[in-house]
């Protein structure tokens, strides 16, 4: 398959079985034409699923990620349970089932080595970041045909564990305060199959809920802000380890966008030419006309509710 071209979901990227919706998305009521409405701000081709490879040579998340979380060369991810690191927290963490139900970000170690890779591994996170700008740059812009988006600037990391619970809650990116011109990206850097993957409805309201069955080198497009979404506890010998970031193309851009995740902030800008640098007179105009100025550059990146430990491990 050529760079960024895509298959339909359903035909290669979905489970087989359906999950029973979950009893968050039992009790609420059906998508009603007045909910539906908003949903067309962004255009209807990127609010559907599809799943589509990319050259992994090309662009090696893999090999990459390896030294952020501090593993060796060769590291089967999928085994990190089976490490003797895995082994430890799986061991203490079950020797707690009435005050702990599921071990989330907080708990994971290799999701702390993610987080603070920029202070104690700083080349390997350079190194990592001009993948996903490289990647940005050269898959995303003509996968979304535009020539800027704004994307997450710090990608989302993920670990779900055999025997560890089903992370977070079902729900839909916008009951977070996310623009509904989100798109979102899901990348697998393990085989994901069954109840270690990410379980999502086909459209708004759907109701269809399929794991998503990748190999290493594809990943999942899907409109995360109005679909429900959710895990489940891990029943398979196969750790998950994955990625996925959101990206609003130039062309839906609005200062309602910006409201709450910032340009320069959470969100930093991609164009045909790379990133726009923090600071810069191009930012400092974007940001203006969208009226999104992060509160103090000392700070950061505004940080996604889900990556506290207690919303969300898609």
């Amino acid at each position: 398959m050529t760079q960024g071209a895509g298959t339909e979901a359903a035909a290669g990227g979905l489970g087989d079985g359906l999950s029973s919706p979950p009893k968050e998305v039992q009790k609420r009521p059906a998508a009603t034409e007045e909910d539906l409405n908003h949903v067309f701000e962004l255009p209807e081709e990127f609010q559907h699923q599809l799943a589509f490879e990319y050259d992994m040579t090309r662009f090696p998340f893999l090999e990459a990620l390896l030294p952020v979380l501090k593993e060796d060369e060769g590291t089967d991810l999928s085994k990190l349970h089976e490490t003797e690191q895995g082994r430890f927290i799986l061991h203490h963490f079950r020797r707690r089932p009435q005050k702990v139900e599921v071990l989330g970000p907080r708990g994971n170690p290799w999701n702390r080595n993610f987080l603070s890779s920029a202070q104690h591994s700083p080349e390997a996170f350079r190194r990592l970041m001009a993948v996903y700008e490289d990647f940005l740059r050269s898959v995303v812009l003509s996968h979304l045909e535009t020539d800027c988006i704004a994307f997450q600037t710090l990608p989302t990391f993920r670990c779900h564990m055999p025997g560890c619970g089903a992370p977070g809650r079902p729900h839909r990116d916008a009951d977070y305060h996310h623009a509904h011109c989100e798109v979102n990206f899901w990348m697998p850097l393990t085989a994901v199959f069954g109840s270690n993957s990410l379980f999502a409805e086909s459209t708004r309201g759907a109701g269809d809920f399929r794991s998503f069955d990748l190999s290493v080198g594809w990943l999942m497009r899907f409109y995360g802000n109005q679909v429900w979404h959710y895990t489940v506890p891990n029943e398979t010998e196969s750790t998950r380890v994955s990625l996925d970031f959101r990206v609003i193309r130039r062309q839906d851009w609005s200062p309602g966008a910006f409201s709450f995740f910032k340009l320069g902030g959470y969100f930093s800008v991609m164009t045909a030419d790379g990133v726009l640098p923090r600071g810069s007179a191009e930012l400092r105009r974007l940001q203006e006309e969208m009226r999104s100025r992060p509160p103090s550059p000392r700070r950061g990146p505004r940080k996604d509710p889900f990556e506290r430990g207690s919303k969300d491990d898609g």
